[in-house]
Formats: structure tokens, C-alpha cells, sequence
């Protein structure tokens, strides 16, 4: 929780990917992004072939005040190639590790690069 809160109160980084360890039991931290990493940095790191948790600081333009702003993003990866108990094992430890990171203003869940394309992501944002 401590990298998140870097993210989430420091700002000083940008992203967080996380990974189910290898027996499935524990959801660990992958890969931090330095803070103003690209978001097509982030998408690299989403695998078409496994799945993965994420967070993202998304900065964007307020359409009703112009302002900038940020908000926190979760994101579900589960690729349509991924394995079947891999999928069911990450969509049913979702809710536990979202309950941990107060903050997050909303979720994306995706299966393919269009799914969390970036103005989708910021037009669910701006929704919220």
C-alpha cells in the first residue's frame, strides 16, 4: 500500500502494475512508472496473454471549469487469449485489492488496447 500512496498523495509516480504471484495466491506490485511516464508507456506493460491490476494518475482537462486535473484510475486487464482460471482467479480477488486502494475514482476493465484507449478513459472520468 505504501507505493500506492506515493501515487496517490505524493504524485510521484505514475503508474502502478500489479501481478498475482505465481501459485495465485498473493497480489503483488510488477512495475512502478515514473511520474509523467507516457500513458502508451503503460499500455506497453499490459500483456496480451496474462492479466494484470493497474492504477494510473490520469491528468486531464475539467471540460466544465478547464482546469487540470487528476484522478486515479484502477484497471482490470484480462486479455481474451489469457487463461480461463487465471481470469476467474483475478476477476474474483478484484473487489479485495480495490477495497485497499481508497481513492481510485473509478475502473476500466479491458481485454484489448481499445478498451482503455486514453480519451475513453478520460471521458469515463469525466463522468464521475
Amino acid at each position: 500500500m505504501t507505493v500506492f500512496n506515493n501515487l496517490k498523495l505524493k504524485h510521484n509516480i505514475q503508474y502502478i502494475i500489479y501481478k498475482m504471484n505465481d501459485k495465485m495466491t498473493e497480489i503483488n506490485v510488477l512495475e512502478e512508472g515514473a511520474k509523467n511516464a507516457p500513458y502508451e508507456e503503460f499500455l506497453t506493460k499490459l500483456p496480451e496473454d496474462s492479466c494484470r491490476y493497474a492504477v494510473y494518475d490520469v491528468e486531464f482537462t475539467d471540460p466544465k471549469t478547464g482546469g487540470q486535473r487528476n484522478k486515479i484510475v484502477f484497471y482490470h486487464w484480462a486479455p481474451d487469449s489469457c487463461k480461463v482460471r487465471e481470469k476467474m482467479i483475478y476477476a474474483s480477488s478484484k473487489d479485495e485489492l480495490k477495497k485497499r486502494l481508497v481513492g481510485v475514482a473509478t475502473e476500466v476493465q479491458g481485454s484489448d488496447q481499445g478498451d482503455v484507449e486514453l480519451n475513453a478513459v478520460i471521458e469515463r472520468v469525466n463522468r464521475v
